[in-house]
């Protein structure tokens, strides 16, 4: 059931942050594949692997946070995360997550979010 929440959560990331085929490949740590990533998107599902379930809780973390410090402003919460940021040397946090080796990019995620929590608490 979990599996099933976050496949929906993550095709639903997708369509509203506008993310194209090689940045949801990256996201969900998989190689670039137009029919493995268009049948995902029709299933509304993500691969059944630990690996996986971990980047897109991230993903809806990331998500969650900007809703939480953007509370009015679905516009902004949508284009943070294409938006070049300091934060991220000048990268948006999608170029940031992509940029390095594939295995890297999971810590990337977890960096973004991290960042985020800690400006929604304060920090």
């Amino acid at each position: 059931q979990i599996q099933n929440a976050l496949g929906k959560a993550f095709w639903n990331i997708v369509k509203h942050y506008e993310l194209n085929q090689r940045e949801q490949a990256i996201l969900l740590g998989l190689k670039e594949n137009r029919t493995r990533l268009n049948k995902l998107m029709a299933d509304n599902a993500i691969p059944e692997d630990p690996d996986k379930k971990l980047r897109v809780s991230h993903l809806v973390g990331i998500h969650k946070n900007l809703r939480i410090l953007f509370p009015h402003n679905r516009e902004v919460v949508y284009k943070w995360f294409k938006s070049p940021r300091k934060q991220f040397n000048n990268m948006s946090a999608m170029d940031y997550i992509a940029t390095g080796r594939d295995f890297e990019s999971m810590m990337r995620l977890a960096a973004v979010r991290r960042f985020l929590d800690q400006v929604r608490v304060g920090g």
